[in-house]
């Protein structure tokens, strides 16, 4: 954990490290709250000469990734999406559930929807039965550009044919082919798993947002409409079809994100499969006093998670190494 914030210190952009800089103590019980502000503010530093025994866990555990992989597995195809806000491993998890499922013998195809993630650099390269891919929003621009053009080109004179080239130039023009593009990687789990990690919550939300008004239009005007397209927020909404991860982090705040995530996606008919909770320092087997306290704050969160939160939870100790972001 200290190599991983020296790390993280030395690698800051020269705009951040050219500002004033205030260190404060690593605060086990989170910064979340007036007594949290006010321990930083006083430059609070409790004695941690305690044994770690103090700090054992009180709750049952949630059982390990590997048991919700065993029980995905089953299944032999179809989408697996990994949600969640920045920054609590959508990436990593996506990467580990599909390259358990590929060394297994399943076809695989990993991807995301986030323009910023990077998911081949979370997978060791070589690994039969696995295919890594993307969402390329400009690559998506131009195919459904090129196919509208194509089409039009046959029934429009030049004139007409300028005025759609500039109208395909609009922003909602990426929004459109990217939904597109999403739709065709989801009719995929039909013969394989497809293992997808989504952008952060907001993006992920407004992506569900146009699967829903399209499939009004779609049951509107059913015109000329990909099958993959008219049957996306059906799929979606299949629990034995689409399986939804949440992924958060044993805090307050990533909790608090994930609840909201879930409950806007009831409200879009999609139940979400599984909550992964990530980076746990309770599950790490830590003697360390200091992170032995901060499993201890981790209790009350993932009690919450799997008592009211989730039908069914698995958590990942914290681990030393990282594995791409999300």
């Amino acid at each position: 954990m200290s190599e991983r914030a020296s790390r993280a210190l030395a690698e800051m952009p020269e705009d951040l490290s050219n500002l004033e800089v205030t260190f404060t103590h690593f605060l086990p019980k989170g910064t979340v709250g007036l007594d949290a502000l006010r321990r930083i503010g006083s430059g609070y530093l409790r004695d941690y000469t305690l044994t770690a025994e103090r700090f054992l866990p009180e709750i049952a555990m949630p059982p390990d990734l590997a048991s919700l992989i065993e029980d995905i597995a089953r299944n032999d195809r179809g989408v697996i999406m990994t949600m969640g806000k920045g920054g609590v491993g959508k990436t990593s998890v996506a990467a580990a559930i599909a390259v358990a499922l590929a060394e297994r013998g399943s076809k695989v195809i990993l991807t995301t929807t986030d323009p910023a993630a990077h998911v081949a650099h979370a997978v060791t390269k070589g690994i039969p039965n696995l295919t890594i891919t993307r969402i390329d929003p400009e690559l998506e621009v131009r195919h459904y550009a090129d196919d509208i053009l194509g089409k039009a080109g046959q029934r429009m004179d030049a004139a007409a044919l300028r005025l759609l080239e500039e109208d395909l130039r609009s922003p909602c023009t990426e929004e459109i082919a990217v939904f597109r593009a999403f739709a065709r990687t989801v009719d995929q789990g039909k013969d394989a798993f497809v293992v997808l990690d989504t952008a952060p919550t907001g993006h992920t939300i407004l992506l569900l947002d146009a699967a829903e008004a399209y499939h009004r239009e779609v049951m509107r005007a059913n015109g000329d409409m990909p099958e993959s397209v008219r049957e996306l927020l059906p799929r979606l909404r299949d629990g034995n079809y689409t399986r939804v991860l949440i992924v958060t982090l044993p805090e307050s705040t990533p909790v608090h994100e994930a609840e909201r995530l879930q409950e806007d996606l009831v409200r879009a008919g999609i139940k979400p499969y599984a909550w992964i909770i990530n980076q746990s320092i309770l599950a790490s087997g830590t003697r360390d006093p200091v992170l032995r306290e901060h499993g201890a704050y981790e209790n009350t969160y993932i009690d919450l998670v799997q008592q009211k939160l989730a039908s069914h939870t698995a958590l990942i100790p914290w681990m030393s190494l990282e594995h791409g972001g999300g």
